[in-house]
């Protein structure tokens, strides 16, 4: 039997993940197709442009399974997301994982693996972590190959270590981007275009050129609600920048270098979320690493937390079909979790929270306690 893993985000569900769904099934012909999904927060550091129920609706019309990446492996870094995205799958039963990226090439993919863990030993890269570069800015400054500095090559790799360390079986596969770029925030003129552009044109109001790259069910729902960005927790953020003492935010998950006395310095002027990052972005942070820090300042994710957490025998389903019901039922020796109530709870006690917490900004209503699992024939 073949199952079929991808680890993904959604936001929003559009047609080029139709695409990648399409084309990884003709590759892998599975009896069953899961999706690993970021829930209401992501790895870009962003606030989900609609619910994590919204979006597993719109995969169920393509995949079997949808299960949620638990909180902090989807908002920490390429090799924890990996990690945690793996974790899920193994535990599914997945027999192959497929992902996208910008070289469609595995033996390239893992090839570059192997170079990068032989990065990771040398004197030259711990000496750039100390310069305070980031893990994949160190690694594409000493490598020779270009795999190693594009977004989705560089995940794709961390999947491969992922797979590797943990003596997974699970077989690794890519399908090769269409369209333009993951962080192009304009519309493409070709037939599929990225969720970053897809985003900036929702939020820009230009829905009539969006409905082009995206489900016609979708879009439509998503018109008639609350689309999230960062600037609608922005008050909350500088409240709590401000409310806390520098100690306290140097416990935050990614606080290195004092940056805690940055952020309060310059969250004191700025009168948005956009203005603020801006103003604190360096060569040293980027947008999307400042990004995710907020996040877990917004949701007190500490390094203690984070240094607590470890991937369990428990799987949160959001949704499922007939088949991917069946599959469940063949699975052993793993918690499966379709309906959260208070004995269970505790085991996605920080997706609850994250959830509740969105729902503050957005005005949602559905949480984990009202939205049973969504079953789809």
């Amino acid at each position: 039997m073949k199952i079929l893993a991808l680890i993904t985000e959604y936001n929003p569900f559009h047609n080029g993940h139709i695409y990648h769904i399409e084309k990884a099934k003709a590759l892998t012909e599975p009896d069953v197709t899961i999706a690993i999904m970021s829930g209401n927060f992501t790895q870009r550091g962003e606030i989900a442009i609609t619910d994590k129920f919204t979006r597993t609706e719109a995969a169920l019309k393509h995949v079997d399974l949808v299960a949620e990446l638990p909180l902090l492996n989807a908002v920490s870094s390429a090799d924890d997301f990996a990690r945690g995205g793996v974790h899920i799958a193994d535990k599914l039963q997945a027999t192959d994982l497929v992902f996208g990226s910008e070289s469609g090439s595995i033996d390239a993919l893992i090839n570059a693996a192997d170079e990068s863990a032989l990065l990771e030993d040398s004197p030259e890269f711990n000496h750039l972590l100390k310069q305070g570069y980031s893990y994949p800015r160190a690694i594409s400054a000493l490598a020779d190959s270009t795999l190693l500095s594009s977004p989705n090559d560089t995940l794709g790799i961390a999947y491969i270590n992922a797979l590797k360390e943990s003596d997974s079986l699970i077989r690794p596969g890519t399908i090769k981007r269409i369209g333009n770029n993951y962080s192009d925030a304009s519309l493409s003129s070709a037939e599929y275009s990225s969720a970053t552009s897809l985003r900036a044109a929702l939020f820009q109001g230009d829905t009539e050129q969006a409905r082009k790259f995206m489900p016609e069910s979708l879009i439509n729902q998503m018109m008639n609600s609350h689309l999230a960005s960062n600037e609608d927790f922005y008050e909350t953020l500088k409240t709590v920048i401000l409310t806390r003492s520098a100690a306290e935010l140097k416990n935050i998950y990614m606080m290195t270098e004092g940056l805690e006395h940055r952020l309060k310095d310059k969250i004191r002027s700025a009168d948005s979320y956009d203005a603020f990052l801006s103003a604190v972005k360096t060569k040293r942070y980027t947008w999307t690493r400042l990004s995710r820090l907020m996040i877990a300042i917004l949701l007190n994710i500490t390094n203690d937390v984070m240094n607590q957490h470890m991937l369990t025998d428990s799987v949160r389903i959001l949704g499922m079909t007939k088949n991917g019901q069946q599959h469940l039922k063949s699975i052993g020796n793993v918690n499966i979790i379709t309906n959260v109530n208070k004995k269970n709870r505790d085991l996605v006690s920080q997706e609850v929270t994250a959830t509740e917490v969105y729902n503050t900004f957005t005005g949602g209503q559905k949480n984990d306690f009202n939205t049973p699992v969504i079953i789809v024939p």
